[in-house]
């Protein structure tokens, strides 16, 4: 069996990537000099193919990588750099040699990782080299700082917040669509002490996703109490002002039925036995409902967890003056009922929405 990084274990090979995995440079350069093409993948089984630079890297294979670039092996492929399999599998011989040799240090990957990423994911010391080598660090690590932060790595946080990347990043992404930013991540991840340290690292609590959400109401949701109250007590006061917050959702007209349901008693619906499986919709306090916007509808988000359900929200829309339903998943949205009658039979309309 043959082990090629992550990429997969396999039973046999094809005779160039045999040569090239077993380092043997006399059969590479002979491979070569009867045509073999440098930049063509070689396919290694059903779903994976590689190019002969990518299998010497990722094998580690210094001697074949540098029989390639002798022979003029393109180190700068769009979307498939070879300084990102350099970072994630060599070590800093390898990648100051292919820098040196032209390799571009800003190449990014087919889903947008940097080389700091793929060191992140490998060998996390490169981190360091390619900052000495001239990537800015402060412009391309962003992403692994949030990715450090969902893996609850610590020194990996403080090294990248050390040099400069900027605590609150949230530039949307493949796995983060929603711009979520380190402490969004940390408060999905219910991880206080995460949480604590960003906060007292300077993380700004009060931005919002892209659907609304701040790491507060992130943590209602959550039901974690403790996190709550601390994210609250470093919010501005005017965040927690019932006065202030109706004043803010003055135009979305909401019904007096609604504004007492959201302000008196447990905001909570135990729904009997349905086919959608759902057992109760929780409610936010009108103080912690969450505007959103999908596509161009404003909506007001009212419901802080629906049972096994958590991409369905329960919003209010102000432009239909009903209870509708907001998908984040699919980014959909529709109508349900007034709020009279959703309330009369909340199982049946959430059947109907859910089946």
């Amino acid at each position: 069996m043959f082990k090629i990084g992550n990429q997969g274990t396999f039973e046999t090979l094809p005779d160039h990537a045999m040569a090239i995995y077993k380092g043997d440079v006399i059969a590479v350069e002979e491979f070569i000099r009867e045509g073999m093409d440098l930049e063509k993948e070689i396919s290694l089984s059903k779903y994976i193919a590689l190019t002969p630079l990518d299998i010497a890297l990722i094998t580690n294979q210094q001697a074949v990588v540098k029989l390639l670039v002798e022979y003029g092996v393109n180190l700068n492929v769009k979307d498939n750099p070879a300084i990102l399999r350099a970072v994630r599998y060599g070590g800093e011989e390898i990648v100051r040699y292919l820098h040196q040799k032209g390799a571009k240090l800003n190449g990014l990957s087919k889903v947008k990782s940097s080389a700091y990423d793929e060191a992140y994911y490998g060998n996390k010391k490169n981190m360091a080299v390619v900052k000495e080598l001239g990537l800015d660090i402060r412009k391309y690590g962003g992403k692994t700082l949030r990715r450090a932060v969902s893996d609850h790595d610590l020194q990996t946080i403080q090294y990248l917040l050390d040099e400069g990347v900027h605590i609150n990043y949230n530039e949307p992404d493949m796995v983060y669509p929603y711009k979520a930013t380190p402490l969004t991540v940390a408060a999905r991840n219910n991880n206080m002490k995460m949480v604590q340290f960003l906060v007292e690292q300077g993380a700004d609590v009060t931005i919002q996703e892209k659907d609304g959400e701040r790491a507060y109401t992130i943590a209602i949701s959550q039901k974690n109490e403790e996190m709550a109250e601390y994210l609250k007590s470093h919010e501005p006061q005017d965040f927690h002002n019932l006065s202030n917050k109706l004043h803010l959702l003055k135009s979305y007209k909401l019904p007096d039925e609604l504004i007492r349901f959201l302000t008196e008693g447990l905001r909570r619906i135990d729904l009997p036995k349905n086919p959608s499986g759902v057992g109760y919709i929780e409610f936010f306090h009108l103080i912690d409902t969450v505007e959103m916007k999908l596509g161009r509808q404003k909506l007001l988000r009212i419901s802080s967890d629906l049972e096994q359900y958590s991409h369905i929200l329960i919003v209010w829309n102000p432009s239909k003056k009903m209870i509708g339903y907001a998908d984040i998943e699919h980014q959909e949205h529709g109508t349900i009922s007034t709020f009279e009658a959703f309330m009369a039979d909340p199982a049946s309309y959430m059947d109907n929405l859910l089946n």
